[in-house]
């Protein structure tokens, strides 16, 4: 197929300019040394931060009257226990030995380097400068702001764990940790956004992650150069394998318990400051179709569920598709019982059935995003009354047909089945183009917008893994491992065997 070919590698040569464009080396900051002379110290480091009026500035004079400033950002420090403690032991100090240990047996680090300095005050440090010494002492008196762990809003589960990320990193860590205490988890911190500076971590199990993947990962997290970094789906967006692609190459989630699983599972996790959203990669396109829900419930009605979801997809899908192709090309597949109940419903309607399903799914999309932007209570009235009140409007007035609000209802209900909303917003975009090419080739637009569905996921990978594993390529184990949820105990015993079998063929 040398037009599919060109397509996509077209599109690969765009993606490639892009990441070309975006890779930019930082301009090298210059390093200012702590000066003997305090006041020197004390205008650079105000003048860096723009004489920011936030920027508190504390004089004490210790015992032996030796000037000693204290200076951080008050909405991100801590400094009650200085207030009542540290300052007035300072207060009582009569010599450089004990102010120079004083700092060290606190949470303090030493600097030499005023330019070094910086971004640990906005972080929340406090810098201590000292008369007539040339370093400098960093304490740890950031403020830590978040909300109580609870369960995410859009995860929720009717049996098992309840606990939830936050906005802040180190209490996720803390969530992942209470679940995996193990000594191969490892942490790798990396600073991103050349003016945010947030802080992100990549989580994984040595020994169970592919190293590969993890350099990878790690390789285009270096390459990400911007200068904010306000949340995930920005370093999911540079991290893609193929940016053009509708399918989402990276789960995202907000259950600690989740995460955990993956991370068993040798996948690898990253997290960002400031962000509740774990990523999960690599995935496969399977993935997108298991729920929590599918290990705290029975085997069988995890697996039927599953299906179940699965079944939503393809309906979600080509449903419209397949109601525009029977209606405007093969009606004669019709059972004879409902031919004239469909002919009664649609004779009237003055517009082609295109037409019908796009003014009725833009006009759902209208409805759920009204949904989503207005408060809680009054969203979820929006949601009722806009669809009941809207379908039965335009039903009496005979510019909608009754089978096609029956067709929609199903089709909003089939996408909201799938558990990751990102794979909920792919399925509803996924629809257009089959509705187009049903209402100008029937079932065979329907079949060859599918394949190009099926080429295009036969081709992507989500880092350098196939991503329609392990049907391309086919793998009977891996579908047993990944699609079908096999009892516990029957899996535990392949892990028990596999176990054996690799510490024999290595011994």
């Amino acid at each position: 197929m040398p037009f599919m070919k060109s397509f996509f590698k077209a599109f690969e040569n765009q993606k490639k300019q892009k990441a070309d464009t975006k890779i930019l080396e930082p301009p090298e900051t210059p390093t200012f040394p702590v000066s003997f002379e305090i006041d020197t110290n004390r205008v650079y480091v105000k003048s860096t931060l723009h004489y920011t009026e936030d920027l508190v500035e504390k004089k004490v004079t210790t015992g032996h009257n030796k000037t000693v400033y204290f200076l951080y950002l008050e909405p991100l420090s801590d400094t009650k226990d200085m207030h009542e403690y540290f300052y007035s032991k300072l207060r009582k100090i009569r010599s450089d030995e004990n102010l120079h240990r004083t700092l060290s047996d606190m949470d303090s680090a030493r600097l030499v380097h005023l330019s070094d300095a910086i971004s640990e005050i906005l972080s929340g440090k406090s810098l201590v400068l000292i008369e007539n010494t040339d370093y400098c002492y960093l304490l740890s008196t950031t403020s830590v702001i978040h909300r109580d762990v609870g369960e995410p809003d859009n995860e929720q589960v009717i049996r098992g764990s309840h606990s939830g990320f936050v906005e802040n990193l180190s209490v996720n860590l803390q969530l992942v940790r209470n679940l995996i205490s193990h000594p191969s988890l490892v942490v790798k911190y990396t600073t991103l956004g050349e003016v945010s500076k947030t802080k992100s971590a990549v989580i994984y199990m040595d020994g169970r992650a592919d190293p590969i993947v993890v350099e990878e990962i790690h390789r285009r997290l270096k390459k990400i150069k911007v200068d904010k970094l306000m949340n995930s789906g920005i370093i999911e967006e540079y991290m893609e394998d193929n940016i053009y692609s509708l399918f989402p190459q990276f789960i995202t989630t907000e259950r600690a318990d989740r995460t955990a699983l993956n991370l068993i599972d040798g996948r690898v996790i990253i997290l960002t400051d400031g962000d509740p959203t774990a990523l999960v990669l690599p995935v496969t396109f399977f993935s997108f179709f298991q729920s929590t829900d599918d290990y705290n419930s029975r085997w069988v009605a995890g697996n039927f569920y599953r299906l179940i979801r699965v079944i939503s997809f393809l309906l979600a899908v080509t449903l419209p598709g397949i109601y525009i192709a029977i209606i405007t090309y093969h009606y004669e597949i019709i059972p004879f019982g409902m031919t004239f109940v469909i002919k009664d419903a649609v004779e009237h309607i003055p517009y082609p059935p295109l037409v019908e399903a796009l003014f009725m799914e833009l006009t759902l999309e209208l409805i759920r995003e009204a949904g989503i932007r207005l408060p809680t209570p009054i969203g979820q009235t929006i949601g009722i009354v806009g669809g009941l009140v809207i379908g039965d409007a335009v039903v009496n007035a005979g510019f909608i047909s009754s089978i096609m609000i029956i067709v929609v209802a199903l089709t909003a209900i089939s996408s909201f089945v799938v558990p990751v909303h990102e794979m909920s917003m792919a399925m509803r975009l996924l629809r257009y183009p089959i509705m187009i090419m049903a209402s100008l080739l029937g079932f065979v637009g329907i079949v060859f917008c599918l394949t190009v569905y099926l080429i295009h996921l036969c081709k992507l990978t989500s880092i350098g893994k196939p991503f329609f594993y392990p049907f391309a390529p086919f793998d009977w184990k891996g579908l047993m491992n990944r699609f079908v949820r096999l009892p516990h105990t029957v899996e535990v015993k392949n892990e028990q065997k596999e176990g054996k079998n690799n510490h024999s063929s290595s011994s």
